[in-house]
């Protein structure tokens, strides 16, 4: 009976979901054949799907991966033009909303959560606005999602190695960071069976570790000493352990499942640095654009985007939060200084950023940071308060194994970039949100109206702001 509402919920919320849509899409469609970096990607889709895959757009920095499903998918069925092209992002949206449910439902574990707060949740997740606005015109970040979700749902069930393969490659194929989180699932695979093995067979380190019965780790550690959550201590216990053993138990602990999962995901990450080599870099195309650098404030960027996306549960963990940081005082001051000295010997402009006005990070830019000289200082205790609201809404259900390569990847894929692209923040609030503490209806609910504003809002000033540049005949229009 459960199985069943839960499945007859999630084909309501697909076919409500893919009508409102489909609306959207179509108007978009009459109202401008080429939205921004469209003018490179509908080229080379148009190309492939017409079978010249020998032309190549010097301006995209992404691998094909989108042009060749479009080819797959359109070429033999449909014809080749900006509608069917763009519908490909449209049909993979969907694809993304059935990912989600169920993520979702082997996260919560489909009997002890209600079947309409995981559809609900998953709908929220779909319509994120940034990624939401981007299911209806000819960009990468949507299929990219739909194979990096894909490849992840087949990690949590660790099955279907071949196929996990196959969706892993397509993901990197789509965009060359998703090797980064695949090196994310990877490490936190990895470091789990790291501190986990070093604890079964009588670690004498951990043995000496004296705590008070009344502490969480105490009442959370059983016979085996085995726990559920770790922290960076249980890391450096293990590895005093492993390398006193010659990391054997390392060996003897691992399961043949978790080292084909491994292995699977590490001929995965090789294929990539072997195209790295070939290409002599990551970037296809427009290299100069995009050359790295190490470029910090774009974490606390981030933490902006954590705190306007995820609104809800910031404002469900005030108080809590803010007694975080009532208790915490001298943290919280050694952030703000830190973050002052990021925010003052670090910041960067990228020339993009002042000179493209169809961007929302423009805008921001200009009438905010741009603007005033104090803008990026008066800015970091909204930083320090997000950080401890983020760390609020985390703290009781992750662990080290989880957090630490997380943050290495969220760091590597935001913190060396010199752009600012709010796309670039969907992956990293993504993982976060999935681990997020189980929300209650209100919470839920509250995402999903506020999303509803978010998209209302953007999408009546793509349809209704025009911006006229030299080098166009139509007008420009405002997006992401």
């Amino acid at each position: 009976m459960r199985n069943s509402k839960y499945y007859m919920l999630l084909t309501v919320a697909l076919v409500s979901y893919f009508g409102v849509s489909k609306l959207i899409f179509d108007k978009i469609y009459n109202t401008i054949q080429t939205v921004v970096d469209e003018l490179y990607h509908l080229q080379q889709g148009m190309s492939y799907c017409n079978h010249n895959f020998t032309y190549w757009n010097e301006k995209i920095t992404t691998p094909p991966g989108l042009y060749l499903v479009s080819t797959a998918f359109v070429s033999p069925f449909l014809t080749c033009n900006i509608y069917n092209l763009r519908f490909v992002n449209l049909l993979a949206s969907c694809i993304n909303l059935l990912l989600f449910s169920s993520m979702l439902r082997f996260i919560y574990g489909s009997h002890s959560e209600s079947p309409v707060k995981i559809v609900l949740q998953a709908l929220n997740l779909t319509i994120l606005p940034p990624l939401y606005f981007f299911s209806h015109i000819y960009y990468t970040d949507t299929l990219s999602m739909t194979f990096l979700l894909a490849f992840t749902r087949l990690c949590f069930s660790n099955r279907n190695r071949i196929i996990m393969f196959v969706y892993g490659l397509w993901s990197m194929l789509m965009r060359q960071t998703n090797v980064v989180w695949i090196a994310m699932v990877f490490g936190h695979k990895a470091l789990d069976i790291f501190i986990r093995s070093s604890r079964v067979f009588g670690n004498h380190y951990l043995s000496r570790t004296t705590l008070s019965q009344q502490s969480v780790i105490a009442k959370d550690i059983d016979s085996s000493k085995l726990k559920r959550y770790y922290g960076i201590t249980d890391v450096l216990i293990a590895l005093k352990y492993h390398i006193s053993t010659n990391f054997m138990t390392f060996l003897k602990f691992i399961k043949f499942q978790d080292l084909l999962l491994l292995v699977t995901q590490g001929v995965l990450m090789g294929s990539f640095i072997l195209f790295v080599i070939i290409n002599e870099g990551i970037v296809v195309g427009d290299k100069k654009a995009h050359e790295a650098a190490i470029h910090m404030p774009q974490l606390l960027y981030f933490l902006l985007f954590y705190g306007v996306f995820g609104l809800p549960y910031v404002l469900a963990k005030v108080p809590s939060t803010l007694k975080l940081i009532l208790s915490n005082k001298t943290k919280a001051l050694i952030l703000l200084i830190l973050f002052v000295i990021i925010v003052h010997y670090n910041t960067i402009t990228h020339p993009y950023l002042l000179a493209d006005n169809r961007h929302y990070t423009f805008y921001i830019w200009n009438r905010w940071f741009g603007k005033y000289s104090h803008a990026k200082y008066t800015t970091t205790p909204v930083y320090v308060f997000l950080l401890f609201s983020l760390y609020d809404n985390l703290k009781d259900q992750n662990c080290i194994s989880f957090l630490l390569p997380y943050f290495a990847s969220t760091f590597v894929v935001v913190a060396l970039q010199k752009m600012i692209e709010i796309r670039y923040f969907l992956v990293p609030y993504i993982i976060l949100r999935l681990r997020f503490v189980r929300p209650t209806y209100e919470i839920v609910l509250f995402e999903f109206i506020w999303y509803l504003i978010i998209n209302a809002l953007t999408f009546n000033v793509f349809f209704t702001k025009e911006i006229y540049w030299k080098d166009f005949e139509y007008a420009q229009r405002i997006i992401w």
